[in-house]
């Protein structure tokens, strides 16, 4: 992996959690302009955000998904090129 591309899986991970500076937003997106692999890593860090954040827990403690998340997932993954 290039060290740009660690740095900007970097950003990509952090932008999950807080909101980038202007700075950091402008390198982000010129480098996912230029690089596919970065890219299709920032889709699939947020589609993984985005099915975590869909997964409640259960009075047992077992994390569980509804019928209709477990259907997105599905069709979120069938998706992904």
């Amino acid at each position: 992996m290039r060290h740009a591309c660690k740095k900007i899986s970097q950003l990509a991970s952090d932008s999950l959690d807080r909101p980038l500076s202007l700075l950091e937003r402008l390198k982000f997106k010129l480098h996912l302009s230029m690089c596919s692999h970065c890219r299709d890593f920032d889709h699939n860090i947020k589609l993984i955000h985005k099915v975590t954040a869909m997964m409640h827990t259960t009075d047992y403690g077992q994390t569980r998904l509804s019928e209709k998340q477990r259907q997105q997932l599905h069709n979120n993954l069938n998706a992904i090129k």
